[in-house]
């Protein structure tokens, strides 16, 4: 096919994007300009293909009309309409830049118009129905909802803007088609332009948007879009012309009027029916809160002054509402709450007496938020709340405070400081040489240091200690609390002075923990905090360190570094000693695994060589020399150690390399074993394995830091960069283990990146090795023990780090050179063309490489589709290939892809694609029209199309339609069900409107009576593909309905039955399902089952011969479980749960179908199942339980069996109890949340009252297990159900965290105050014990939400829900 560079059509008027002379522009009877702009116009339509011309079009139109403009010439007639349809034409353009360019456009265009059209200059200010015809058309295309791009709605606004009476055009119709498309991130800013512009010109229309606004919006994008416009939209003074205007016509100000909608938006959120959820409201008050109009007087509509005040949350929102939010079940809403207190622009803002109460419920009972999102805007909201402690406090430093009477009550809450829910009205102060305020700062400063230290328990979980970390991190920052310089209130407030050897020891015991997160996080606090003079024991400390590295366990190693990190940041002039003493113990060990291999599992190398490496890579020398240091290193690292690590490579390569990835005991260890029990083989070669291949580890580390940190330095030998070199060749090329070829990549990189950059003569080049490695692939040098496996183990990433690390000035020489020998399959052997394409498939997915490896695209994709007819290990390769290039190519899938049709962000267009790759054309259509096809190669030509389209205005450039009747004969003559599939998705892909048009009507005349069943499969995947477009939906029903009324399907086969009914189901087609027999189908019997479930004839269902099989039985249950009841009639559902029932009763039914059948009719109790109908359920399920061959090994199936069981049961009994802590234990979600709604069903039932009974408690005991669960939605729906039984609380459900501790108070310990029983470990101490004989893998925990010590203040939390009797000693803050 011929190939025209479109880009280049109109490339010589850039001189228009120059200054021009418009005289010579403008000047004659035929202008210039006119010409040039008639060429524009002409090209965008003709070449609208050509991305490249598309947008130099759209960019010099733009252009010309900011001349015409500027010129103040007219714009001649005839080029209005022109101009239009280009704009709408590429408005929704898949470049932005063209988008943008015709809204532009656009501006100018109207512009120019008024500027020239005398109608509209005569136009009257205040007439919106007298403007001219070509205003009037443009406003009524532009108005109608016929296209949703942003474009359009841009247009709208320029257009309501230098036309403001056409806002009357914008009226409630409008905006309610209008406010859905809020939720789109492209609409979303221009779309509250118009409504911004809207509320400023009609205010009759501010109850339409504060409806719309809390129902339909997402309360976020009010809070970051629609204020923030409010706010500069026309900001007063920056007219001032337009602002003395204004007062003359004693019209109100722009910021008057945001503030009265924003006052009513304000009202309407707070009225008693709120149209919009807790945590919308609150997001919207914050936004409210961070206005620029705190306090502002405006006027009514009467007239009056009335003072608007958004200065603070309490002037926005009741305490009431504070106080439900801030102790709310969801986690969402009670962050949201506790921003609202804390963040607020007006720093110096003093927080009140509640506030303080807020804050220390919020922060002591949300220290284990789990979302990593979530904790990171906690930490944010927390260091807020510093800023604003120190920027409030230093107003009152220096002020005097008042006197009081040293006998009056200003320390403690009196019978009238309480509010209506029970909190404390405090009378802060005391202290009479300081300011109350002030005073306050330093108790609750104080108070949340203890809280953050107390949350670094190991009895704590994951969450709550690395918060209380992030929380200390933040606290005893000292720029945190200091606001302009202003340094009183930290000096005064001196956090550092609380530290000690108490907490000094809580952040050491971190550096234990069992994650990384939390190691490293402690490390830089005790680097960063000065606790004092802290007396460390420093023989027992680096004792207890040696000791974590005798263990194999790789939390122990992890765990001695950073121990060793701190110890040499205290004293870092310890540094050599320690690493001496490391580097002796390393030689120590190796001798003794050299003598013997096993010596390696009990003195385990791996470890020391991870402290060494750690050490090496973060040293604290102290006082020396730069010679002294390459002194050290020369003797003792490259001497010693590198002489020790090769020893160590040799004594653990027979292990490494072995193709064992169980583990290997080489023969003369094996011999010594004689007698041993196969058990302790299998561990013993685990052990050995593990250890041998974390040393191999380390081992590469070290020579990656060799040669990144001391080769530059000149004091590595060439010897010893080559014997480096040497290892990591042969691990690249010849080791299997994936652990040690992936842990060499990284110091082969490095390697590679250093020989590239360096002078130093003698060393081996990359270039010469990639010479090398390119000649045993090809085949040309013999390389032993070459990498057999099936991805080339670590040869590809010898090849990528070499090109990768290539230097700029090389031009990708190495990249140009390694692509072309490795695409180059002449003279291969099957086995290096597999080695090729695994080598170029890392190259292609290289993300270093990013755009440098495109040029090799399209050779690679011929190569890969070419590969495909050949054996097996080579199809594999190839196929791993073309995925790397398709992903490539065609971007990421944005979701999982169920289908064969393709995402739309995953296409491109046909001039697009081959533009870029122009050879694949012809050679894609060859490989459709070649007679060596076989399944392999056939299917990736189909797949590259299925990711191609034609656009609607598609030029002559590599037109796709003659593909279409190859891809058709395809489908027609493949026996395989996968390739017609795909060759039908790749014909409704590249197919334009014409082509749909004649498929139509192929599909209208195709005989489906007469024809092979491979040809009827294709008929209705086609015909099921274009009822995809809503223009041929009333033939494709058409032709369906017919092919049902001749009753032609029942000769089909099962499959294309299926098929043909799945349809007939999608359009709501009626048919008698007696036509099909069903003894003679299998796949049918799914669709036959939704149209028993949603036949409207009920009794003729109901007498159906299909309920007779077992088969569509069981399809029915399937559709119920997955759709809900609703799926099927209402008149249906008794006899459905009859056969059911039925069913179930069937001895040996498979253990699936007894659970979706239990799930049905679990879902229908309380709603339609009778009395009968559930005694004969429980009845059954009881046999069913106690028969001893019962097959129900599911803890699900259980779960669902003992909910219907215990569904009409009056009480529980000690076998349910023990059901419901054992469901704890299981790691099923789905049994958890069944023991918890059985368990619930019974707790439901108590009444909240003073003392409950030991039964009452064993079951409320048992369900509040489920307060610690792993999951926040079962947490959460344990509050739900144990919400009512806290006392005086009065809402449904509270945060889990204070629900915990109220119910084992109030429900497990009668309300009494020592808990003490509750904080048990004895679960933890088991669990370890279970893991301690296990010194090969770290313990894990099963639930890593579940904590052993109760952690809260509950005497706060009952304060903060209101409850009766509280006194002033709960309210006495230590530290």
């Amino acid at each position: 096919m011929p190939v025209r560079v479109a880009g280049k059509a109109i490339q010589d008027l850039d001189y228009l994007h120059t200054r021009v002379n418009l005289t010579e522009l403008f000047d004659g009877d035929s202008p210039k300009i006119w010409k040039e702009l008639e060429r524009t116009l002409d090209a965008s339509e003709k070449y609208l293909n050509d991305s490249d011309t598309v947008i130099f079009a759209a960019t010099t139109l733009k252009r010309i009309l900011i001349i015409v403009q500027n010129a103040h010439k007219p714009l001649p007639d005839h080029f209005w309409n022109k101009i239009i349809l280009h704009i709408r034409r590429v408005w929704d353009y898949t470049a932005d830049c063209v988008c943008y360019n015709a809204i532009e456009t656009f501006a100018s265009l109207l512009d120019i118009h008024l500027r020239q059209c005398l109608d509209c200059l005569e136009r009257p200010e205040t007439d919106s129905h007298a403007n001219c015809d070509r205003i009037n058309e443009i406003t009524q295309w532009l108005l109608e909802p016929t296209s949703s791009c942003k474009a359009r709605f841009k247009c709208i606004y320029h257009l309501v803007s230098q036309c403001p009476t056409l806002r009357l055009n914008l009226g409630e119709d409008f905006f309610r088609r209008t406010y859905p498309l809020l939720s789109n991130p492209s609409f979303s800013s221009v779309i509250c332009q118009l409504i911004v512009d809207n509320i400023f010109d009609r205010d009759e229309l501010w109850d339409l948007h504060c409806e719309l606004l809390l129902t339909s919006t997402d309360a976020k994008l009010i809070k970051s879009r629609l204020v923030p416009m409010l706010q500069k939209y026309h900001l007063p003074g920056s007219n001032k012309e337009k602002q003395q205007q204004q007062q003359k016509q004693q019209k109100p100000q722009e910021s008057d009027t945001a503030v009265k909608f924003l006052n009513q938006l304000l009202i309407q959120l707070n009225s008693q029916d709120p149209p919009s959820d807790l945590q919308s409201q609150l997001e919207i008050v914050h936004a409210l809160v961070n206005t620029t109009w705190p306090r502002k007087k405006v006027k009514d509509d009467n007239g009056m002054q009335c003072l608007v005040d958004f200065s603070n949350w309490t002037q926005c929102i009741s305490e009431a509402t504070m106080g439900e939010a801030i102790v709310h079940v969801e986690s969402e809403v009670r962050l949201a709450a506790f921003k609202l207190v804390v963040e607020n622009p007006r720093k110096t803002i003093a927080f009140n007496e509640n506030d303080i109460e807020y804050i220390k419920t919020f922060l002591a009972s949300n220290m284990t938020l789990q979302a990593p999102s979530a904790r990171q805007e906690l930490i944010a909201a927390y260091k807020y709340l510093c800023q604003r402690l120190g920027a409030s406090a230093e107003i009152h430093l220096k002020a005097k405070p008042k006197t009081t009477d040293k006998d009056s009550d200003s320390c403690s809450p009196d019978s009238s400081s309480f509010d209506s829910r029970g909190l404390s009205k405090w009378r802060l102060g005391g202290d009479n040489n300081l300011h109350p305020i002030p005073e306050s700062y330093i108790c609750l400063a104080k108070w949340m240091a203890k809280l953050a230290f107390g949350s670094l328990s190991t009895k704590g979980n994951y969450y709550r200690r690395i918060m209380g970390l992030m929380q200390i991190d933040v606290l005893f920052s000292r720029e945190n609390f200091i606001v302009d310089g202003k340094c009183f209130f930290v000096d005064k407030l001196n956090l550092e002075s609380t530290l000690g050897s108490d907490r000094h020891n809580l952040v050491i015991d971190c550096l234990d923990d069992s994650y990384d997160m939390v190691q490293s996080t402690a490390l830089g606090l005790l680097k960063k905090l000065d606790f004092g003079n802290i007396k460390l024991d420093e023989k027992k400390y680096l004792n207890d360190a040696v000791d974590l590295m005798t263990s194999t366990r790789s939390r122990n190693a992890t765990s001695a570094g950073f121990r060793m990190q701190y110890y040499l940041t205290r004293q870092p002039d310890r540094y050599k000693f320690c690493l001496m003493r490391f580097l002796d113990d390393v030689n120590n060990r190796a001798e003794a695994a050299e003598k013997d291999l096993l010596t390696i599992t009990t003195l385990p190398i791996h470890s020391i060589l991870n402290m060494i490496e750690l050490l090496l890579r973060n040293p604290t020398w102290k006082e020396t020399t730069d010679q002294e240091k390459n002194q050290f290193y020369r003797e003792e690292i490259l001497d010693h150690l590198l002489q020790n690590c090769h020893k160590i490579i040799k004594i653990v390569a027979p292990v490494v390399q072995s193709m064992t990835p169980e583990g290997c005991i080489p023969d003369e260890i094996l011999s010594k074993l004689c007698g041993v029990s196969a058990d302790r083989l299998t561990e013993i070669s685990q052990h050995l394995l593990i250890c041998c291949w974390r040393a191999h580890k380390h081992v590469s580390g070290i020579f990656a830091w060799i040669i990144e940190m001391l080769a530059p330095l000149g004091i590595v030998t060439n010897a010893e960069i080559e014997a480096i070199g040497s290892f990591y060749w042969a691990q690249l090329t010849e080791c299997k283990h994936r652990g040690a070829f992936e842990s060499a990549t990284d110091g082969f990189f490095q390697l590679c990146s250093f020989l590239w950059s360096t002078t130093i003569q003698g060393l081996p080049k990359p270039a010469d090795w990639l010479e090398e490695i390119l000649s045993a692939i090809r085949g040309e040098t013999d390389l032993t023990n070459l990498c057999s496996t099936r991805r080339s183990a670590g040869l590809p990433s010898l090849v990528l780090s070499i090109v990768a690390t290539e230097p700029k000035e090389n031009e990708n020489g190495a990249l140009i050179k390694a692509t072309g020998s490795l695409l180059n399959m002449d003279g291969k052997t099957s086995e290096y063309r597999v080695h090729s394409m695994n080598v170029m498939k890392t190259i292609v997915q290289s993300s270093t490489l990013h755009n440098k490896a495109v040029f090799c695209f399209e050779r690679a994709l011929r190569v890969a589709i070419e590969a495909c007819r050949a054996d097996w290990s080579e199809r594999n390769a190839a196929s791993q290939l073309f995925a790397a290039l398709r992903t490539k190519i065609f971007g990421v899938m944005r979701s999982a892809q169920r289908s064969l049709v393709v995402d739309a962000k995953n296409r491109k267009s046909n001039y697009e694609f081959f533009s870029k790759f122009p050879t694949l054309y012809k050679f894609l259509y060859d490989q459709l029209t070649s007679e060596q096809q076989s399944e392999f190669s056939l299917l990736p030509p189909l797949v590259v199309l299925s990711h191609l389209y034609t656009p609607a205005s598609s030029s002559e450039l590599y037109p796709l339609r003659p593909f279409v009747p190859k891809l058709l004969e395809i489908a027609l003559r493949e026996k395989r069900e996968n390739l017609r599939a795909h060759a039908i998705a790749a014909i409704l892909s590249i197919s334009d409107a014409y082509a749909k048009e004649d498929l139509c009507q192929w599909i209208e005349g195709f005989d489906y009576q007469n024809s092979r069943q491979n040809h009827v499969h294709s008929f209705l995947l086609l015909m099921e593909g274009l009822g995809g477009c809503v223009d041929y939906v009333p033939r494709i029903v058409y032709v369906v309905e017919n092919i049902l009324k001749s009753l032609a399907f029942r000769n089909w086969s099962d499959f294309n039955i299926n098929q043909l009914l799945l349809i007939a189901n999608a359009y709501r087609l009626e048919y008698d399902v007696d036509d099909v027999s069903v003894e003679l189908v299998c796949l049918t019997k799914r669709p036959l089952a939704v149209k028993l479930l949603q036949d409207r004839d009920v009794l003729k269902s109901e007498m159906c011969h299909l309920w007779r099989d077992e088969d569509t039985r069981r399809e029915v249950y399937r559709v119920i479980c997955k759709l809900g009841w609703n799926a099927s009639n209402m008149f249906l559902r008794a006899h459905i749960i009859t056969l059911a029932i039925k069913d179930l009763a069937i001895p040996h039914i498979p253990q699936c179908d007894a659970k979706r059948i239990m799930e049905i009719l679990t879902s229908a109790i309380g709603n339609f199942m009778s009395t009968e109908s559930l005694q004969k359920v429980e009845e059954l399920i009881e046999a069913r339980l106690e028969d001893p061959n019962l097959n129900w090994t599911l803890p699900s199936t259980i779960a669902y069996a003992t909910k219907l069981r215990y569904s009409r049961r009056a009480c529980v009994d000690q076998e349910l109890i023990a059901w419901i802590r054992e469901c704890y234990e299981q790691d099923d979600p789905e049994t958890k949340q069944i023991a918890l709604e059985v368990g619930a069903q019974f707790v439901c039932r108590i009444r909240s009252k003073r003392s409950y009974t030991d039964e009452e408690k064993e079951l409320i005991g048992a369900v509040a297990l489920y307060l610690q669960d792993e999951s926040e939605r079962i947490r959460n729906n344990t509050s739900y159900y144990l919400g009512h039984l806290i006392k005086d609380t009065g809402y449904k459900a509270i945060n889990p965290e204070i629900c915990r501790l109220l119910v084992i108070k109030w429900c497990l310990n009668d309300g009494n105050e020592d808990l003490s029983e509750f904080a048990s470990s004895d679960r933890k101490h088991v669990r370890d014990e279970r893991s301690g004989g296990d010194d090969l893998f770290d313990a894990c925990a099963v639930n890593q939400y579940e904590e052993y010590q109760l952690f809260g203040d509950i005497q706060m939390y009952e304060s903060s829900l209101g409850f009766s009797g509280v006194t002033a000693e709960m309210y006495d803050i230590e530290y």
